[in-house]
This record gives structure tokens, sequence and C-alpha cells, in this order.
């Protein structure tokens, strides 16, 4: 006899005699003790339930069925720069390596994510793949992995030498794949950046209202979208760091913007104004930050970068003069962000997942 009625459900298909209360208890011991044949035939159905599917033997297999799943399923390490996680929500690698993760585990298979002072560690030991995300930071792949690297910025600082020494190299940039391709053994594929459209999608917030938007770090020197655009009228809002010496202390919004209120920003700004440092725009590494303002229908100005018509047609504007950046700010102000769904369709976290897991197969 229970009194558990969710679990009779669930185990017995709600064939335990239950009880809830003294007197029901009561009436259930008196009704199988002065019932042989029902008490007989209850025994038996509730036997057949239990040595049918719950034996030691079932346990087993199903923890071999367990074991085996595990075993079929990859192992992924996902290496990112950032140097602590104290620090690594500052990192937009942090946020592209959570959205892979999510999407491996949808496709069954274990992710563990790594910072820079975990890369040398044996937490990977157990891991069949080593996806390393390679910024800044250069790392020394392990025999034992089936390494992968995804150079997604600062081409200059990876050498031909590093690039040969992985399994696959994925490159977020047609251009620069093309041009590594031909000169290493190790096979190249250009991976584009992209974009979370569980995170990234058209959501105004009049809080975030501005003509003009412009998201990034300084590094102590003038963006060369905000040289040209400076002095202006219109209402900038800008977030980023060190720009405290550099602009009107009116444009500067904080020095940081959560990855999550990125795309209230984002949709509620007239213009997005984007621009590319110098090795990232010679070697055509289209900024994810066009991936993830499009995905919220924001209409962006960016300075001419190889493959960005190739990606996305004419929905992102290209300027070659600070007259071409005003005239193109002046003829889009105050129109309506118009989101379309096609033109991000491609360049999302499920497509980049497909592209790994196709060369780990």
């Amino acid at each position: 006899f229970t009194n558990g009625s969710k679990g009779n459900d669930e185990i017995f298909n709600g064939l335990l005699p239950e009880y809830h209360n003294q007197e029901e208890l009561y009436e259930q011991l008196k009704h199988y003790l002065e019932n042989k044949e029902e008490y007989r035939k209850k025994v038996e159905e509730l036997q057949e339930i239990v040595l049918n599917n719950h034996t030691y033997t079932h346990r087993a297999n199903r923890f071999r069925e367990i074991l085996m799943e595990y075993y079929d399923k990859y192992k992924i390490a996902i290496k990112i720069p950032a140097p602590s996680w104290d620090e690594v929500h500052k990192w937009g690698d942090f946020y592209l390596a959570e959205g892979l993760m999510k999407e491996f585990i949808k496709h069954g298979h274990a992710v563990r994510l790594q910072v820079l002072p975990q890369w040398d560690d044996d937490d990977d030991s157990i891991c069949d793949a080593v996806i390393v995300l390679r910024g800044l930071s250069e790392y020394k792949p392990k025999l034992a992995h089936h390494n992968i690297m995804w150079n997604i910025s600062h081409p200059d600082l990876v050498s031909l030498s590093e690039y040969s020494l992985y399994d696959y190299v994925f490159i977020a940039s047609k251009k620069w794949a093309d041009e590594i391709s031909s000169k290493i053994d190790t096979p190249v594929e250009c991976m584009w950046q992209c974009t979370d459209t569980s995170r990234f999608y058209p959501d105004y917030n009049e809080e975030y209202k501005h003509e003009l938007l412009f998201v990034g770090n300084s590094r102590k020197v003038y963006r060369k979208i905000i040289k040209d655009l400076l002095p202006t009228e219109h209402d900038l809002a800008v977030y980023g760091s060190d720009w405290k010496k550099l602009i009107d202390k009116k444009y500067i919004q904080a020095d940081h913007i959560d990855n999550r209120e990125l795309r209230y920003a984002y949709s509620s700004c007239d213009i997005l104004l984007n621009d590319h440092w110098d090795d990232m725009r010679l070697k055509g590494f289209i900024s994810n930050r066009i991936f993830d303002a499009l995905a919220c229908g924001t209409c962006v100005i960016s300075d001419d970068i190889e493959g960005l018509e190739e990606l996305f047609g004419d929905r992102v504007l290209t300027y070659n003069s600070p007259e071409d950046l005003n005239e193109l700010i002046d003829d889009n102000l105050g129109h309506d962000n118009v989101y379309d769904v096609d033109i991000i369709a491609q360049h999302t976290y499920s497509d980049r997942v497909e592209q790994f897991l196709n060369i780990l197969k």
C-alpha cells in the first residue's frame, strides 16, 4: 500500500492500492485481507510489472545504454581567451562560446568552457575535441585531441606555423581563409561570425532611444567612424571604455553595456555606426556586431570591408568619406527599422555548430 500517488502513477500505472488517511488505510487492509483472490491477483499484477521493468538487470542495461550514449557523443572543450571567470562577461568571446555550447548540448554533446588560465590544465583530458576561439591568445594544441581553431579576430597575431598545428582551421573571413589555405596543408575553411537569435531580436525600449549609436572601446585612439562623424548635432550615444579624453562627455553613456541589454540599444536607435580595426578590415573579418544588429532589424552604417556585400547585400550601408557618412545619416534618420528574417537565417549558432559537426563526423 502507498500514499505516494505520483510514484504509483509513474511506476505502477496507478495499480498500487492507495490510502491518504488512516480510515482509507484500514479500508484497504480490510478489503485485501478478506478477499484472498483479489489479494492474489493484485500481487501477481504488481509482480509482473516489477519483473518486466524494474530488476537489477533492467537498471544495469539502462546504465549501459547511458554509457554508450555518452561514449557516442562528443566531449568538447571550448577555450575562451578571457583572463578569468570574474572578467568573462566583458568579453564577446564568452558569449560566442556560450552560444556554441547551447547548440552542441541540443545535439546531445557534452561541452565545457575554459578561460585562459585553464587552457593547459587537465580538465580537458576526457575531451575528444578542442575548439580554440583564437583572438588575442595562442594555444599549444595537445596531441590527444582533435584540435580546431576558429580565428575570429587579430589575424596579425597568428603565424602560418600556428595555423599548421591544428587539425582543422576555421577563419571568420573568406578572404583570409582563402589566403591561408593556399599556404598550409591543414584544411582551412571560412566560418563567418554569427548571432544568437534567442538573444538578439527586435525589442524597442524607450530608455535606449537615440538617433545614432556606437558600441565599442576606443583603445585610447579615435575610432574611424567616430572621427569621421564628429562634430555632430545628432543625438549620439557611445558605449565603451577609454573615450573620456577623446570625445565630449555628453556622448558617453557608459563604459560597458551588458550583452543582455544590447538588443534594446540596437532595436531602439535609428542608426548603428560600426567600423573595423585596420587588421580586421584589411583581412576581411566582418564585425560580429553587424550580425547582432541585423538580427534586431537595425539600420547599420559601416566602413566598407570585403565580404560584406556578399553576406548582406544592401542591408548594410557603407561609406568612404566623412561626406558620405553624413549624407547616409541624413537620408536614413527616422526611417522605420526593417527586420529581414532571411538576411540572418544562415548566420545562427545552429548553422555554425553544423559546420563543426560536419568536420568531426
